[in-house]
C-alpha cells in the first residue's frame, strides 16, 4: 500500500495538469471549472502496481477495466450532458442520433456478458453475474452528481463486502484500489476533481466483479433486486431530491465537504 499511495500522490497532480492542458474540464454543480475523467488515472496506477507486485493477476479483468474506462473517457470528452439516463439515450437513438452514452451502455453490456460467462459455471450463474455487473456499473454513475457522493457509495459497498467475505485477503487489487481511491476521494470531496463517467464506470465494474466473485448466488440475487428497484426509482425521481429531503442522507452526503 505504501508504493501505491506514493505513486498515486506523484501522478495525481501530473494527471490534473494533463486534463487542464487537453481541455477536459467542466463546470461542477457549484459552477467551478474542475478537471474531469479520472478513470485513466486510477487504472494507470493500478496497472503499474500490479506489474510491480502481482504479475499473476488475471489480466482478462484488466482488459475489461481498460475497455470500460476508454469508453467512459470518450463519453466524458464528447458526450452530450443534456441527454440523461438510459431512456434519454434510447430516445435520442430513435430520433436518429447515436450518443456516446448509448455506446457506453452497449459496451458495458458486452463486458458484463463476457465476464458473466467467463466467471459463471452455468447459464444461471453467468446471467446473474451479467445483471449484477451491469447494474453495479450504472449505479455508481447514478450517484456521481455531487462531490464525494459516488465514492461514499463505493466505500459502503466495499466495506460491506470486506466484513462479510475474505476478498481483501485474496489478491492485491482490492487494497491497491483502496489506496488510490482514498486519495481521489480527498480531492473529489473538496470539489477539486470529478470522477467522470470513466472513473464511475471503472469503480462500478470493480464492485460488480468483486461481488460476482465473492458473494453467493442467493446474495447476488438480493443485490440485483435492490439495484433494480434503485434504477426504477431514479427513472421517475431525483436521487438528489431524495437525499436533500432526508436528514440522515443529507448529513452523510454533506460530510467532508
Amino acid at each position: 500500500m505504501v508504493w501505491t499511495t506514493l505513486l498515486a500522490l506523484i501522478f495525481l497532480p501530473l494527471y490534473k495538469k494533463f486534463l487542464f492542458y487537453i481541455g477536459s474540464i467542466q463546470y461542477n454543480y457549484q459552477k467551478k471549472l474542475i478537471p474531469v475523467s479520472f478513470g485513466l488515472y486510477i487504472l494507470f496506477v493500478e496497472t503499474i502496481v500490479l506489474l510491480m507486485f502481482d504479475r499473476d493477476y488475471n489480466w482478462s479483468y484488466m482488459v475489461a477495466f481498460f475497455i470500460i474506462t476508454i469508453v467512459g473517457t470518450i463519453d466524458d470528452f464528447y458526450g452530450d450532458p443534456r441527454i440523461k439516463g438510459l431512456s434519454g439515450h434510447i430516445r435520442a437513438f430513435f430520433a436518429g442520433k447515436i450518443t456516446t452514452g448509448l455506446l457506453k451502455a452497449i459496451v458495458g453490456g458486452w463486458i458484463a456478458l463476457f465476464l458473466g460467462f467467463f466467471i459463471g459455471q452455468d447459464i444461471i450463474e453467468s446471467l446473474t453475474i451479467f445483471l449484477l455487473i451491469l447494474l453495479m456499473i450504472n449505479m455508481i454513475n447514478l450517484f456521481d452528481l455531487r462531490p464525494g457522493r459516488a465514492l461514499k457509495v463505493f466505500f459502503l459497498f466495499y466495506f460491506g463486502l470486506s466484513i462479510s467475505t475474505p476478498f481483501l485477503f485474496i489478491g492485491n487489487l482490492a487494497l491497491i484500489s483502496l489506496s488510490i481511491l482514498l486519495i481521489v476521494f480527498y480531492h473529489d470531496l473538496r470539489g477539486k476533481i470529478m470522477l467522470g463517467d470513466s472513473g464511475a464506470n471503472l469503480i462500478g465494474l470493480h464492485l460488480g466483479l468483486w461481488y460476482s466473485l465473492y458473494l453467493s448466488l442467493s446474495w447476488q440475487w438480493l443485490m440485483i433486486i435492490v439495484l433494480i428497484l434503485l434504477h426504477v426509482y431514479t427513472e421517475r425521481h431525483s436521487l438528489s431530491d431524495l437525499i436533500e429531503k432526508n436528514k440522515l442522507l443529507k448529513k452523510i452526503d454533506l460530510w467532508g465537504r
